[in-house]
């Protein structure tokens, strides 16, 4: 039997999660019976047992993840060096990351993700720049923010936002987060104009949705929570 936690609410409907550790929870309205829910639980033992050690798996990686010297990191689709070494203040300078020696473990992190966000608003700011003017779009507004789920977002009042964690993506990967954004400035929503407005910028724009999955599924394996 699939060992499993209830979180009841006043849903109407239940509801399986895999917890991001592998724990498996259910949440179900109030009144549901247990012997509902076992039974429940039970047709779905397949997938839970697969999508629960997957999710093991992922966690058991984050917290293996540390950063240290000579660990590669990724900048821009390139894999570079993190280099510790006899420096005052941490650096970047395209072919290395530098942090100074004696730092700790989540030390050299913070270090990185500064590193990373101050590459992120200078690279998409230069992004949104040169794309707006092909595209005859105005934005309001770049900024950077450390969303998990989304490389990307336009408000409705056209603020476009990136996920700090998109410098990392190869270039094409990054100009079609722009160009997708940049699009919403013009239709907020994804019908076909708005894919059609995509195409003529980006016409292989389903590849690059491949390669920021791919990313996406690698940095669930990495933990840069700071």
């Amino acid at each position: 039997m699939t060992s499993y936690r209830v979180r009841r609410s006043r849903r109407k409907t239940i509801a399986i999660h895999i917890l991001p550790d592998g724990q498996v929870e259910v949440r179900a309205p109030l009144r549901t019976p247990p012997k509902f829910l076992d039974r429940f639980v039970q047709e779905k033992a397949e997938w839970i047992e697969k999508a629960s050690t997957e999710a093991r798996k992922r966690h058991e990686k984050r917290q293996a993840f540390i950063l240290k010297d000579g660990c590669l990191l990724l900048y821009m689709g390139a894999k570079l060096p993190l280099v510790c070494c006899e420096i005052e203040k941490p650096l970047f300078d395209k072919e290395c990351f530098y942090v100074p020696e004696g730092f700790a473990e989540e030390k050299i992190k913070e270090a990185v993700v500064k590193l990373y966000r101050s590459e992120a608003k200078r690279v998409l700011n230069e992004k949104v720049h040169y794309f707006a003017e092909q595209m005859h779009a105005r934005p309001t507004n770049v900024k950077i923010n450390s969303a998990r789920t989304r490389w990307g977002s336009c408000s409705g009042t056209n603020s476009l936002n990136f996920s700090w964690k998109l410098i990392m993506a190869p270039e094409r990967a990054i100009d079609y987060v722009v160009i997708h954004e940049l699009a919403h400035t013009f239709e907020h929503n994804h019908s076909a104009a708005f894919w059609n407005i995509v195409a003529a910028f980006m016409p292989d724009y389903k590849m690059q949705q491949s390669v920021l999955k791919e990313l996406g599924i690698l940095l669930r394996t990495q933990n840069w929570e700071v």
